[in-house]
């Protein structure tokens, strides 16, 4: 008999169960070593750091807006960083015991236990934690909300860009992040991303791809939670979870350990669910946006860019949404555009 048994050995499952470590755990991996497959741009903001060690390949300094044949840069120093994924990854798996190759088939759940079936077979523990990612077999038992999902791609290319600035593409969203002067990872979110992912002449290095969870959901039932991707707990808007995944386990793991694990829901939403609500009003409005509409937000952003670099967090996409509010300028675009108004 656990106290939990946690699905997916990935960055946010293996932070919460290093928080947890004291219990008597069974964490559980379908992969055969951590850190791959690789599935994320990696690229974070500086809050992350509270959480975990201050390691990564690559500091950035601002970045390129594109649109169609223009950009301008917004700068700001250290905004960002690019981590070397599978090192991050396999630095919060130190020293925890992980069962690889195991996999997540169903649960029962009993008046004092969860009854859980693996393909290496039946156990029992008094909580289930879904951290298995975008398409999580646990999530099942907590919601039955239907999942929104944005589909991307990226590429790791031996291709020249300046070191300490990525670029960003509007529509299709798309980016260049650069490792060095001479790698970069080069990505894009469509419907569509393998006709709309544009990659240029290099050698290409890797390649890896997937769904995003993009919503608002339930995440705690009947002794059963959900973190990180399982949980939704991703930024509509760019697609990054890293982040609010991992300050999620944390929460998650400091309530299990004053043994009120059964607040986590109202907890998580309480410090960063309104972010996750403006994202999904942002990308709404973003999907609805033509060709003229768009040119009329570059423009705005381009013209108010002094504004974005002094007063814009990497991690709160609201703080972008304030200032086109606030703008008079925007109105129009905005009452045409949103989804409040259909």
């Amino acid at each position: 008999m656990y106290d939990l048994f946690i699905v997916g050995a990935g960055p946010v499952g293996c932070y919460f169960t290093q928080k947890i470590s004291e219990f008597k755990y069974k964490l559980i991996e379908e992969h055969s070593e951590i850190g791959k497959p690789v599935q994320c741009a990696g690229l974070v903001g500086e809050k992350i750091f509270r959480y975990v060690k201050k390691e990564y390949l690559n500091k950035i300094d601002g970045a390129y807006i594109h649109y169609r044949k223009d950009y301008f840069p917004l700068r700001r120093k250290n905004v960002a960083y690019v981590l070397d994924r599978e090192k991050f990854d396999k630095d919060l798996a130190t020293d925890l015991e992980i069962s690889f190759k195991e996999r997540f088939i169903d649960a029962r759940i009993k008046k004092d236990r969860i009854e859980i079936r693996t393909n290496r077979g039946l156990y029992y523990s008094k909580y289930l934690v879904g951290c298995d990612g975008a398409c999580s077999m646990v999530r099942k038992y907590v919601t039955e909300k239907k999942i929104k999902y944005l589909k991307s791609i990226q590429y790791t290319v031996e291709f020249k860009h300046e070191e300490n600035m990525v670029s960003f593409f509007l529509k299709p969203f798309s980016w260049i992040i650069p490792e060095n002067r001479k790698i970069c990872r080069i990505g894009v979110i469509s419907n569509d991303p393998l006709r709309d992912l544009h990659v240029p002449e290099g050698r290409i290095i890797s390649r890896t791809g997937g769904l995003i969870p993009v919503g608002f959901l339930k995440t705690f039932r009947d002794n059963i939670f959900l973190i990180g991707d399982a949980a939704s707990q991703t930024k509509p808007l760019t697609g990054g979870g890293l982040y609010y995944g991992i300050k999620a386990a944390d929460i998650a793991g400091d309530l299990f350990l004053e043994d009120k694990i059964y607040k986590y829901d109202s907890e998580w939403k309480k410090l960063f669910g309104n972010q996750i609500k403006i994202g999904m009003m942002a990308r709404k409005i973003y999907e609805r946006m033509n060709e003229t509409d768009m040119e009329k937000f570059y423009n705005f952003i381009k013209k108010n860019r002094k504004k974005i670099e002094e007063s814009c967090d990497f991690d709160k996409h609201s703080s972008l949404f304030k200032i086109l509010l606030s703008s008079p300028e925007t109105w129009p675009l905005i009452l045409k555009i949103s989804p409040l108004f259909y």
